[in-house]
Order: structure tokens, then sequence, then C-alpha cells
């Protein structure tokens, strides 16, 4: 039985017992009317509450990926203000040895070909001073060119500097953006549950508290090894890691045993195995080997949506364990529970 149903079959049996009556063969038409009244705003809250949650993924994953992209681009220009350090101060080498050879020159009186000449006593002599001639004549231009071509690369550096600052600042104003997007979503959603019936924020609670009791069933299957399900939770396998943090709670943008959103318990997790992955489900799914639903194993990062923007990581028995959404907790949840699988990844040799 899906959610939807049993939240219906909850609806009709809360009504029934508050109204101190015996469950009838046949209701009266005024308690049918009021059963289905109470039935459609409970599937209709419950729909709504889903549509937004997904509009919540897709925005935070977008939030992820201008973060994302900040890091890349301040990154850069560390790289950038190290070479062009590394370039100036190669400049400034350039610059003395130029300076020091013009002072030279300057201070002694630069020696003529017809001094050279003077004192050349046969042939070899003449070709000997042809060719120290020559050699300091290239010196001197190899330098000049060397000087020129820093200083050239000094500025293409510094261009490249101020695109990069560039980038930064339009890159923060995008996280900002997305973040007041993010918060207002929360907001009105927050909104919509204050605004509930009683008879509906009852069943909802009750609804809440029953996927709990089946969430603590199943943990204590897994760590018992209990009846069919099959999940190694071995320590230092990739799933066992992932187990330790159920119930941490959904916390957007977050990637900490403090609080995680979908791609940042990925990160977190595969990252105790040596496995380096960006903090944005999109960016993860284009990363690792493709998997066919058919060959899931252990360990394979799962992904939702078109374009993608949910994931998590199987753990096998046809369920997958992931941070799902505002107000809830790191849970396990059956690959079937979804309608929007995008496919898997394989990391190394997870």
């Amino acid at each position: 039985m899906n959610k939807k149903m049993r939240l219906l079959l909850v609806t009709y049996l809360i009504f029934i017992l508050s109204a101190g009556i015996v469950v009838p063969v046949l209701a009266e038409p005024s308690y049918v009317e009021e059963i289905n009244k109470k039935q459609t705003e409970t599937q209709n809250v419950q729909e709504e509450l889903e549509a937004l949650d997904k509009d919540l993924e897709v925005i935070v994953e977008e939030y992820n990926l201008a973060r994302l992209e900040l890091q890349k681009t301040q990154q850069r220009l560390r790289d950038t203000r190290i070479r062009l350090s590394h370039a100036e101060n190669k400049l400034d080498g350039q610059r003395e040895t130029l300076n020091q050879r013009a002072s030279n020159i300057y201070k002694n009186g630069d020696i003529t070909f017809v001094e050279f000449l003077l004192d050349i006593k046969d042939f070899n002599d003449l070709i000997t001073t042809i060719d120290f001639l020559r050699r300091i004549g290239e010196q001197d231009a190899d330098l000049v060119y060397k000087f020129q071509r820093s200083k050239e690369n000094i500025e293409t550096l510094e261009a490249e500097l101020e695109k990069l600052q560039s980038e930064q600042v339009q890159n923060k104003e995008k996280i900002e953006a997305k973040k007041k997007e993010v918060e207002r979503t929360i907001t009105g959603r927050n909104n919509r549950l204050k605004n509930l019936s009683d008879e509906t924020k009852e069943l909802m609670q009750k609804e809440e508290e029953r996927e709990a009791r089946e969430q603590a069933e199943l943990i204590r299957q897994i760590e018992s090894n209990l009846g069919d399900i099959n999940v190694d939770v071995e320590p230092g396998t990739i799933v066992s890691t992932a187990l330790l943090y159920l119930g941490v709670p959904y916390v957007w943008g977050g990637e900490t045993p403090k609080g995680f959103d979908c791609s940042g318990l990925v990160k977190y997790v595969f990252a105790q195995h040596n496995i380096n992955l960006p903090h944005h489900s999109a960016s993860q799914f284009n990363l690792g080997d493709p998997i066919s639903a058919g060959s899931l194993k252990p360990a394979d990062a799962v992904f939702f949506g078109n374009p993608v923007h949910h994931v998590g990581i199987y753990i096998g028995s046809g369920r997958f364990i992931h941070a799902p959404q505002t107000g809830d907790v790191v849970k396990i949840t059956p690959l079937n529970e979804r309608n929007d699988y995008a496919g898997a990844r394989r990391y190394g040799n997870s």
C-alpha cells in the first residue's frame, strides 16, 4: 500500500473514531461527503508538499552548483596569483641583469671592434674574437627578448586576474540570489503547514510516526541481518559508513554530520573512502562509471530527476540511503518510491 492510500485509510479511521460511531457497512450520505472531503484535502496537501519539496531539491542543487563554481573561481584566483608572483620575480631578475649590463657598459665604456682588431695576432685569433663579439650581442638580445616576454606574460596574468575577480563577484551574487530563493520556498512550505486544519495535521503526524516506526524496524533488521534484507554492514564499507548518519537532520547546503543535504551526504561519505566528489548531484552524475539498474551494487550512487537534482547511496535489497528534504532526516527509502530515477554511477573500486 503506497503512502497516499495509507493516508486516505487513516483519514477515514480517524474520522469514524472521532465521531464515536461504529464503522458502518453503508455510511450516511453526510458522513460519506465529510470523509471524502477530508480525504481529498489530505491528498491535495500531500501532493502540494511533494511538489514544493521537489522544487526545493532543484533550487538547493542550483545553489550548490553556484557555490561550487565560486570555489573553482577562488582556486583559479589563488593559482593565478601564485603564477603572477613567480612571473614578477622572474621579471625582476631579468630587469636587474639588464640594468647591470647597461651600468657596466656606461662605467667601463663599450669595447669597440677596432680595439679587438688591434690585439689580433693571427687568423685564428680573428675568428675567436668575432665569435666572442657575436655571442655578447646574442646574449644581450636574448635578455631583452626574455624581459619583453615576461612583461607580456604579467600583463596577460593581470588581465586574467581581473576577469576572475569579476567572475567571483558575479558568483557571489548568484549564490545570494539562490540562497534567498531557497529561503522563500522553505518559508512558503512552513506557512502552508501552519495553515493546515487540525485534522489534517493530526493525520500527517500519525503518518510520520508510522514511517518512523517502519524505519526503526528496518534498521533493526539490517543490523540483525534478519529476513531477506541483504545489506552489507561490515565495518570499513561505504554502506556501513553511510548507515552511521541515519537520523542526521536535513540541512540544505550541509555537508557535515551536523546536517546534510542529498549531495552533501554523498560527498561526505565517499570522502572518508578517499573518493573526492563535488557537492552537487548533477556534477556527481557526470563522474564515475554508468551502471544499469539491473547491475546495481551496494555503494553505487543513485540519481533522480531530469535534470538530475537528487542523489543517494544504494545499500542493496532495492533500497538507498539519502538526505530527503527539509524537515526530514537521513533515512533509508525503497528505490521504487520515486518515479524519477535517472541512473547510477560507480566510483573507483566502490
